[in-house]
């Protein structure tokens, strides 16, 4: 008993302790580089950096379009008010540790408006996998936009192996994502989990429709990134807006699958700051990490401002529902007075 609460103890420290380490150390690193980022010239730009922030609103606002499309082509139906207010309130509880809490209570709230767990559960799973999915999409095709910038800082490969790579990485994600293939990964990683299995019912063409509203969504992101990192660094050029849009898709992906630090922190900018480093050669590197941090900042923002939004909305609608609630339980009697 003491042996399994000592091994108890020790999980615990290290879900805490690691990724505070790893906050802590990174956000030193930013600070000690901030100052050698003030030696170069450069400027910010409000109303870039307002476009920017409107880019990122954007994408808050498509998830929960893209969750309602999957819950109908699941045979669940719920208005777009209610699938916005949902998904973005479920958000709140994502920067816990682990990346699966929003998960469980979007699965919880959405069965008060009667969809199953099975079919909530199988929305959830197929949304996260296609947008995953989406963002490597994305990624794979900048990197075919890798070679028009200057040369690739310190990757030692050609421009031939580099389009190589991204083939043979678009060919792999159209293999995973059919049902089949994916149906058969899922319960897999179901048995290894020790959970029931599950039947995905979506035909191929609708498992590829999600995925390219989520490479909409991924490109709406990716380019207020881009018009962020423009706002810091206006002579950066246009030729680099493909390859910000990958590298901020990708970033996501890593950052979500870490399941380290809470909404991917700290390995979302690391990502970023790495690939900035390797594929936009004429800017400082000391850069890539404080667009880095700096895109975290505006998207968080944005993000509060959406579920802020959502909160509100539902304390309406559930004082709403109270009142009706209450109408019906009420009856007129004569004399103009009520009973219940």
């Amino acid at each position: 008993m003491q042996k399994k609460a000592l091994v108890k103890i020790g999980k615990r420290v290290l879900q805490i302790g690691l990724p505070i380490v790893v906050v802590v150390f990174f956000f030193n690193y930013i600070v000690n580089q901030w100052k050698v980022l003030l030696a170069h010239p450069f400027q910010w730009n409000p109303w870039l950096l307002a476009l920017a922030f409107c880019g990122f609103l954007l994408q808050e606002l498509s998830y929960g379009l893209i969750w309602q499309s999957v819950l109908e082509r699941l045979g669940a139906r719920l208005d777009l008010r209610t699938s916005l207010r949902i998904y973005l309130a479920s958000e709140f509880v994502r920067y816990i540790p682990g990346n699966v809490w929003h998960v469980l209570a979007r699965i919880l709230w959405v069965g008060k408006y009667g969809v199953s767990r099975p079919i909530a559960f199988a929305s959830m799973t197929i949304e996260l996998i296609t947008k995953l999915a989406a963002g490597a999409f994305i990624f794979a095709v900048s990197l075919l936009f890798w070679g028009s910038i200057g040369n690739v800082r310190t990757l030692l490969v050609g421009k031939s192996l580099i389009i190589g790579l991204s083939l043979l990485l678009l060919a792999s994600l159209f293999v995973l994502l059919h049902p089949r293939v994916l149906n058969g990964l899922l319960n897999t990683a179901l048995r290894l989990l020790k959970r029931e299995p599950i039947v995905l019912t979506l035909r191929y063409s609708d498992i590829l429709l999600v995925t390219l509203a989520w490479c909409t969504s991924w490109i709406v992101a990716g380019s207020a990134f881009f018009v962020l990192t423009l706002a810091l660094w206006p002579t950066l050029p246009l030729a680099a807006l493909p390859i910000c849009i990958g590298i901020y898709a990708i970033a996501w992906d890593i950052g979500f699958l870490s399941f380290i630090t809470p909404g991917g922190l700290v390995f979302r900018e690391v990502t970023i700051g790495a690939l900035f480093a390797l594929s936009l050669a004429m800017l400082p590197l000391t850069l890539g990490p404080i667009i880095a941090v700096l895109s975290r900042v505006v998207s968080t923002a944005a993000e509060m401002v959406c579920i802020s939004i959502a909160y509100l909305a539902g304390r309406k609608h559930m004082q709403a529902m109270r009142q009706e609630e209450l109408a019906k339980t009420t009856v007129p009697v004569q004399g103009g007075s009520t009973y219940e």
